[in-house]
């Protein structure tokens, strides 16, 4: 979900970095596909360098987590102070500071899935990238457990838009291994 929005902020023109933790092999294979698109060079990067590109301006959007607990870098969302989360779990408290943005829709499958109906709104159809529509399949064949727990019509929707814009689920299933 986070590529999707990385996606849409460089649509707007907008500079972009994804924080992740590099010391988590599980996401190695995904940076090392998406880093291989040049719109992708030097995007992820981990919290502490992010704590220090914090500016008063700085757009902190989370994705798939509104509980600070699980987020990849508390300390970032604390120093941000225009916050907006996307998000598919239940709040399971009261924001600290309120978001300017808050899009928690529990009926969703996956939070990609809620990233996909953005894009799919926001975006001319040939600005979502083949290995971007990929990440953003990922994510919900990951949430929903191959579409066998909690999917409904947005879900398939979602991945048909996803399919339709290179999606494979063959090169995803690989991805997984």
């Amino acid at each position: 979900s986070a590529v999707g929005v990385a996606r849409m902020a460089k649509f707007c023109g907008v500079s972009v970095n994804i924080i992740t933790d590099f010391s988590d092999s599980n996401l190695d294979r995904c940076r090392a596909i998406m880093e291989r698109e040049s719109d992708y060079e030097g995007v992820f990067i981990d919290s502490e360098s992010a704590l220090d590109l914090i500016k008063s301006d700085t757009l902190l959007i989370v994705v798939d987590a509104c509980n600070k607990a699980i987020m990849e870098s508390e300390d970032v969302y604390n120093n941000c102070s225009n916050k907006v989360i996307i998000d598919h779990h239940r709040k399971p408290e009261e924001f600290s500071s309120k978001p300017l943005i808050s899009y928690i829709e529990t009926a969703a499958s996956a939070a990609s899935e809620l990233v996909t109906e953005l894009i799919e709104h926001a975006l001319p159809r040939e600005e979502l990238r083949r290995n971007e529509a990929n990440m953003l399949l990922a994510g919900i064949i990951l949430d929903t457990k191959q579409f066998t727990q909690n999917t409904g019509s947005r879900t398939f929707s979602a991945a048909l838009y996803l399919k339709d814009r290179g999606a494979s689920p063959e090169e995803i299933q690989e991805l997984f291994k």
